[in-house]
C-alpha cells in the first residue's frame, strides 16, 4: 500500500534478451499488479513527503507539489486519464483501482498539474522505484496539455498514455546520456508508429515530423509486448468471437490486442484499404493518417491499425474500394466486398492450389494444408512471381475470351497480354472497347482481314466468301461495330471450348 511517505513494493525487471523489449523496460516494476491511482486535491505536507532524496523536499520549495501552479485535474481530464489507464489494462494483466487520498493512503499513481517553465515539456513522470515519488505524473500548466482536451486522437491523449507507460515501468527507447549503457531501439523502430514511448514521429519512408494528423489511441505493438513482459498478458480481453469494425466516419489509429476466439476485421467504407492480418504488421484502413510537420502532411499515409504480437485475427472483410487483403499462416476468410480487390500471397504461385467454390475460391498452401483461405468477392491474387485473375463474370472472363478470339486459343497463357487487357478493363474500357483495342493491336486494317482472323481462331480454317459475306455486310452498313463483332466471337461457345474456359475457372487467368 502506498502512503504519502512509503511507496508500494517494486521488483527488479529482468532482461528479456530481446532488444525490442529491453529497449523499453526500465529497472523496476510494481510487485503487485493491482495498482491504485488517485487525483491529488491538496498540497498539504500531510499528503506529500518533505524528505530529501526519496521525497519532494521542504514544502517551501518551488518544485512539485509545492509550486503555486499545482492544481487538481479537471473532471474531463480525469475521465480521459482513466480511459488511458484502461487502454493499458486491456492489454496487460494489471488492474487499476481509484482511491480518494487520505493521510494514510494515496495511489501508486498520482496525477496532477504543476509547472515547468519550458512550455515544450508536456509532462513528467517518476518510474516505479523506492522513492515515494514513484508513479507520480505531473502535467505542465504551461504546456499544451493544460489547453487541449485530452480526447483520444490528440497528442494530449497520446502523452497521457506515454506517461502512464512510465508509471508501469517503461522507459524511453532512445539514447539517454544519464544511462549511456541502456539498450536502445534501432532507428527504424524508434518512432511512435511502433511505440508511444518514443519521441520520434516518422513514416515508413523515414520522413520526420513533429506529430500525427491523428495520434495513437492505444499502446502500440512494442509497448504491448514490453508491458506484457513485465506483467503478463490480459488473457480475458476480447477472448470471444469479436468483430473489429472500422468506417470512414471516424479516424482510426490503434493496435489490436485480442486474447482468443474467431475474429473478423471488418471495414465498411469506400476508401481503398490494405488489410494485413499478420501479427505485428500494420494496415491502412479508412481515413488516412499522416506524419505532420507543423500541421502539414508529409509523404505517404502511415499504417493506422496494427495487430499485436501473439494475436490471431482469422478473417477480414472490406468495403467498396479496390482493396488489398493479406492473410496470415492459418486459414482465413477474406471477403473483398465490391470493387476490384486483391489478395496478396507472399509466396510463389506453385506453392498454392487454387480451387473453385460456389461463392468464390479457396487457396491452399501445398506444404501446410491447414493454411487454406476462402476468398469471397476477391478478383485478383498477387503471388511473388505472377498475378492470377479470377473474376470470370467480369474482367478476367472478358479478357480471357478476347485473347482467344483475337489472338488464338493459346494466347490465354500469354501473361503479358493478359496483364495489358486487365489493366485496360480495370481502368475503364468496356467489353466492346476492349475488343476494338485488341483488334487495333493486331494491326489489321480491313473488315475482310478482321472477319477472317476471328473465323480462323474460332474454327481453325479460313472462311469462304459465302461464310464471311454476312459479317462484312453488317460491318459495311454499320449494323454492327468491330467491337460488337469481336465480343460476339469471344462469347461464342466455340471460343469458350477452344480456350477451355471451364478449366480456367479452376486455375484462374495468370498475368503480369
Amino acid at each position: 500500500m502506498t502512503t504519502p511517505f512509503v511507496s508500494s513494493s517494486v521488483s527488479a525487471a529482468q532482461t528479456a534478451n530481446d532488444i525490442t523489449i529491453d529497449a523499453l523496460v526500465g529497472d523496476w516494476r510494481w510487485t503487485n499488479p493491482a495498482i491504485s491511482y488517485s487525483f491529488p486535491t491538496s498540497n498539504s505536507p500531510l499528503l506529500w513527503s518533505t524528505s530529501f532524496g526519496s521525497g519532494y523536499g521542504p514544502q517551501f520549495g518551488e518544485g512539485e507539489p509545492w509550486h503555486s501552479a499545482v492544481k487538481p485535474l479537471t473532471a474531463n481530464d480525469q475521465i480521459n486519464f482513466e480511459l488511458a489507464l484502461q487502454k493499458w489494462a486491456n492489454v496487460a494483466s494489471i488492474s487499476f483501482t481509484k482511491l480518494i487520498e487520505t493521510n494514510n493512503e494515496v495511489g501508486d499513481i498520482r496525477a496532477a498539474y504543476s509547472e515547468d517553465p519550458d512550455d515544450f515539456v508536456l509532462a513528467w513522470t517518476y518510474l516505479p522505484g523506492f522513492s515515494v515519488r514513484a508513479g507520480d505524473i505531473w502535467i505542465n500548466t504551461l504546456g499544451l496539455l493544460n489547453f487541449q482536451d485530452w480526447n483520444p486522437g490528440t497528442i494530449s491523449f497520446e502523452s497521457i498514455l506515454h506517461e502512464i507507460g512510465h508509471t508501469l515501468g517503461l522507459k524511453h527507447p532512445f539514447f539517454d546520456s544519464d544511462y549511456p549503457s541502456a539498450v536502445t531501439l534501432p532507428a527504424d523502430l524508434d518512432n511512435t508508429l511502433h511505440t508511444i514511448m518514443s519521441y520520434t514521429y516518422a513514416n515508413l519512408q523515414g520522413e520526420h515530423g513533429n506529430e500525427f494528423s491523428f495520434h495513437p489511441t492505444s499502446p502500440m505493438v512494442l509497448d504491448i509486448a514490453a508491458v506484457q513482459y513485465l506483467y503478463g498478458a490480459n488473457n480475458s480481453y476480447h477472448g470471444g468471437n469479436d468483430n473489429y469494425t472500422y468506417n470512414d466516419e471516424n479516424v482510426h489509429h490503434e493496435t489490436i490486442w485480442d486474447a482468443g476466439g474467431t475474429d473478423t476485421l471488418h471495414y465498411t467504407g469506400a476508401i481503398p484499404a490494405s488489410i494485413d492480418l499478420n501479427a505485428t504488421n500494420g494496415s491502412y484502413i479508412g481515413q488516412p493518417v499522416y506524419v505532420q510537420s507543423n500541421g502539414i502532411n508529409l509523404g505517404l499515409p502511415i499504417p493506422n491499425v496494427w495487430i499485436a504480437a501473439g494475436v490471431t485475427i482469422e478473417n477480414a472483410t472490406t468495403g467498396q474500394g479496390n482493396d488489398i487483403l493479406i492473410g496470415n499462416i492459418i486459414g482465413n476468410t477474406l471477403d473483398g466486398g465490391s470493387g476490384i480487390d486483391t489478395a496478396v500471397v507472399r509466396s510463389q504461385r506453385s506453392q498454392f492450389t487454387l480451387g473453385k467454390i460456389s461463392d468464390g475460391y479457396t487457396i491452399t498452401d501445398n506444404t501446410n494444408a491447414s493454411n487454406r483461405d476462402t476468398l469471397i468477392a476477391v478478383e485478383r491474387l498477387k503471388f511473388e512471381d505472377v498475378g492470377v485473375a479470377v473474376d470470370f463474370d467480369a474482367h478476367a472472363g472478358e479478357v480471357a475470351k478476347l485473347l482467344g478470339a483475337v489472338f488464338g486459343p493459346t494466347a490465354v497463357t500469354n501473361r503479358e497480354y493478359a496483364g495489358i487487357g486487365l489493366v485496360k478493363a480495370d481502368t475503364g474500357l468496356n467489353y466492346e472497347q476492349l475488343g476494338e483495342f485488341a483488334i487495333a493491336a493486331t494491326g489489321l486494317d480491313t473488315y475482310d482481314e478482321i472477319v477472317t482472323l476471328l473465323w480462323r481462331n474460332l474454327f481453325g480454317t479460313s472462311p469462304t466468301r459465302t461464310e464471311k459475306s454476312p459479317y462484312l455486310k453488317m460491318l459495311d452498313s454499320g449494323q454492327i461495330s468491330i467491337g460488337a463483332l469481336v465480343v460476339a466471337a469471344a462469347d461464342s461457345e466455340f471460343n469458350s471450348d477452344n480456350i477451355n474456359l471451364v478449366g480456367l475457372l479452376q486455375t484462374g487467368l495468370e498475368y503480369i
